[in-house]
């Protein structure tokens, strides 16, 4: 029995250091598309699917909070249908799936989600829009910050009350606890005087 020996051809210098290098980031492309794919879902009692890739701090926002937001939204072909970089929104005025994938957020968090249909626009998507029928939605979000709604109610009450304290210094607007119907130190017009004129005596 004979044996045939093959001669092998002896390998170039650099050529293995460019073989482990090939197979390093093979290696490493490989752990982050696993790391990526295997980073924990979960699952909301109503159905969301989700992937927190940023966990961010502090306290969840409610249901009927107002957000500061940015998101892009997509169909499961990967047609963005949506996106804005700093968008504020009151939450009730949003699909049900979207407000809730919301509460899982905390400032400075972002988050993948999978609202399924039933959650958004179901059977009747807006006109004009790309979304089909019964299309689940997919959002990635990120908060930026967010208002309580009595926060937020506090805060228009204090900027009507400026408002309403800036009109008040204009000639015939009256101004609290000056004289009824002008400028403080000037005298009350007359009842039925029409109120003067900017830049005319």
């Amino acid at each position: 029995m004979s044996v045939t020996a093959v001669p092998l051809r002896p390998i170039k210098k650099g050529s293995v250091r460019r073989i482990w290098l090939g197979v390093a980031v093979a290696v490493a492309g490989s752990a982050l598309l696993t790391w990526n794919g295997l980073r924990p879902f979960g699952r909301t009692a109503s159905g969301i699917a989700y992937q927190i890739l940023q966990p961010g701090k502090g306290e969840n926002p409610a249901r009927d909070d107002f957000a500061l937001l940015a998101y892009k939204g997509q169909l499961p072909d990967g047609t963005v249908f949506d996106e804005n970089a700093q968008a504020p929104m009151d939450l009730t005025g949003t699909v049900p799936g979207f407000s809730e994938a919301v509460t899982l957020l905390k400032k400075g968090g972002h988050i993948r989600v999978k609202i399924p249909a039933s959650l958004a626009y179901g059977a009747t998507p807006p006109q004009g829009s790309p979304i089909p029928a019964d299309s689940p939605l997919i959002f990635d979000l990120k908060l930026t910050e967010f208002m309580t709604r009595a926060q937020m109610m506090e805060l228009q009450q204090q900027r009507q009350m400026q408002q309403m304290l800036q009109q008040g210094m204009q000639p015939g607007g009256g101004a609290p606890g000056g004289p009824p119907g002008g400028i403080p130190g000037q005298p009350p017009m007359p009842q039925g005087a029409p109120a003067p004129v900017p830049g005319q005596p």
